[in-house]
């Protein structure tokens, strides 16, 4: 954004005084001061009548659960066999309604799963949503010998990309060994 300012050229609100020797009224300091002031006050309010806060997002991930409930751990490395949550609390969020959006895409580059979760909500809430992978079909009868079978797509590094009201975004990477 470019902000226009006053210049600095004599006679446009500067502070030299106009050659006249009788002045009517107030000085052109004493003018530009002022609408300098009103300008400030309308860009103010605008700014701060006008504007929607966008919510902040924070994630953690887990495979611990405990109550059945995650719980946070430092750990971002999950087994191909855990059931990975992702806890994600929503902060500053605007009275209404409101839509949660989450991809898990793979080490490939492929969305594996897609959340699209309305709801309702105000100031702060937290959702929690997961990933459970699966074998494919015919690979869990070898699964014994190399339990990583029919996985290879899986072993590497995810993302999860979580986004509320298409508006605010928050991308988390974590890897998946077998």
């Amino acid at each position: 954004m470019r902000w226009l300012l006053p210049s600095a050229q004599p006679g446009i609100c500067s502070s030299k005084q106009p050659n006249s020797v009788v002045a009517m009224g107030p000085t052109r300091s004493r003018r530009c001061r002022a609408v300098i002031q009103a300008l400030g006050a309308v860009l103010f309010l605008g700014w701060f009548s006008g504007s929607e806060a966008k919510p902040s997002i924070s994630v953690w991930l887990s495979a611990t659960v405990q109550n059945g409930v995650p719980i946070q751990n430092d750990g971002q490395r999950f087994g191909c066999n855990d059931k990975i949550f992702a806890v994600i609390d929503l902060v500053g969020l605007q009275g209404g309604e409101h839509r949660l959006q989450a991809d898990w895409t793979d080490p490939i580059g492929k969305i594996r799963e897609h959340i699209d979760y309305p709801f309702n909500g105000a100031g702060a809430t937290r959702i929690t949503v997961w990933l459970k992978l699966h074998p494919p079909k015919g690979s869990a009868l070898f699964s014994f010998l190399n339990p990583a079978m029919g996985m290879d797509d899986f072993i590497g590094l995810w993302k999860l990309v979580v986004r509320v009201d298409d508006d605010t975004r928050l991308d988390t990477q974590f890897e998946v060994l077998c």
